[in-house]
């Protein structure tokens, strides 16, 4: 699932995702995105909570001593729909 990430800190493979202490998945890359301006990221997550628009939580350090809210997205980040004109 793709992920967007509401925090400028780095986010790193192997990341924990959580929905409150339940841990539901592994981020398995993230970069900061030129075209949008903020980072996004790749995880494998649960598939009982992996709905487009649910708000999950980067566990940093241990997991939990310091989140990052991130938001369930489509995985093409900055055109889902496949809109954008094309050359």
């Amino acid at each position: 699932m793709g992920l967007d990430i509401d925090s400028n800190d780095e986010v790193n493979h192997g990341d924990c995702v959580h929905i409150g202490r339940a841990q539901i998945g592994v981020v398995t890359s993230s970069t900061r995105s030129p075209i949008l301006g903020r980072n996004i990221a790749l995880a494998r997550v649960d598939a009982r909570s992996a709905a487009v628009g649910t708000e999950v939580e980067i566990g940093k350090l241990d997991g939990h001593a310091k989140r990052l809210p991130a938001k369930i997205v489509r995985f093409a980040h900055f055109d889902p729909e496949k809109s954008r004109p094309r050359s």
